[in-house]
């Protein structure tokens, strides 16, 4: 059960903060159930992705906004999607008009 104050707060709370909360904590578990079936600490990544330590324990904590870059790099390493922009119409068009 929620308190009043809680409620409160969340019926003031711009919908796009809640959305970006939403998503970091999904990325963020994503992150930590790849890394712990595949055996990686965080120095371990840090090291692979030529990171300091910190900044990778900054991302994993709430405390960083990820790049689609810092993104990319975390799925090339892990070996799996993080993210997935679904294909609409216009981008499976797009795609077989620039594949040629």
């Amino acid at each position: 059960m929620k308190s009043k104050t809680v409620e409160r707060l969340l019926e003031n709370t711009p919908d796009d903060l809640k959305i970006f909360v939403d998503l970091y904590a999904d990325l963020i578990v994503r992150i930590n159930y790849l890394m712990e079936k595949k055996g990686y600490s965080q120095k371990y990544l840090s090291e692979k992705l030529q990171k300091r330590p910190s900044e990778i324990h900054k991302w994993l904590s709430g405390n960083h906004n990820f790049t689609l870059k810092s993104i990319a790099k975390l799925e090339a390493e892990l070996g799996e999607k993080l993210l997935e922009v679904p294909k609409t119409n216009i981008s499976l068009e797009h795609e077989k008009n620039y594949n040629r």
